[in-house]
């Protein structure tokens, strides 16, 4: 994308680079699950390189034991500063998350994820808050971003006595046995 500006009878064009956009969970979303009808549930790692508005670190997934990993920081739409960290196998992402600086309120949860899709998304929850959960919470939903295959959110709204407070949204293609109550 370009902008023209006029300037004192001559035109520039000035090119907007994809980090100056902020990203959405949608994005996030859309780059990790397959197409619906692809035999894969998770795409490569093609997809990540181009979302928009992530300033990669490093030029492409680094190797960091049987895993591979890649972290980026990011302006999460309607979030503010946060980043996506995404690991995997060499060809495919198995889990991605963004994490926002900022708490949730989590009684504004859902118009904050129907904000972040695109509108035709089923966000159908899955569990609610845990029974013991008081200052911080957690939900899992299952998301299935139109043409796509369906993902699992896990979100954390994690307040703490004497650190930041923050928000993860953990996505993987199955849920996580470690997210359990």
């Amino acid at each position: 994308m370009s902008i023209v500006i006029p300037v004192l009878g001559l035109v520039l064009s000035v090119g907007l680079n994809n980090a100056a956009r902020a990203a959405t969970l949608g994005d996030v979303a859309a780059a990790m699950a397959a197409p619906s009808g692809s035999a894969q549930p998770t795409n490569d790692w093609t997809l990540f390189a181009k979302l928009k508005g992530v300033k990669w670190k490093g030029s492409a997934p680094a190797k960091g034991g049987n895993t591979y990993y890649w972290n980026g920081d990011t302006t999460i739409d309607g979030l503010g500063r946060g980043d996506v960290a995404a690991s995997g196998s060499k060809t495919a992402v198995m889990t991605a998350t963004v994490t926002a600086t900022k708490l949730v309120d989590r009684n504004k949860l859902p118009q904050l994820l129907a904000a972040q899709f695109p509108k035709d998304t089923n966000l159908e929850v899955v569990r609610s808050a845990c029974p013991d959960e008081r200052a911080s919470a957690s939900r899992i939903y299952r998301v299935t971003v139109p043409g796509r295959k369906p993902l699992y959110l896990h979100v954390q709204m994690v307040v703490e006595d004497r650190a930041a407070s923050f928000t993860t949204f953990e996505m993987e293609p199955q849920r996580n046995k470690g997210w359990i109550c």
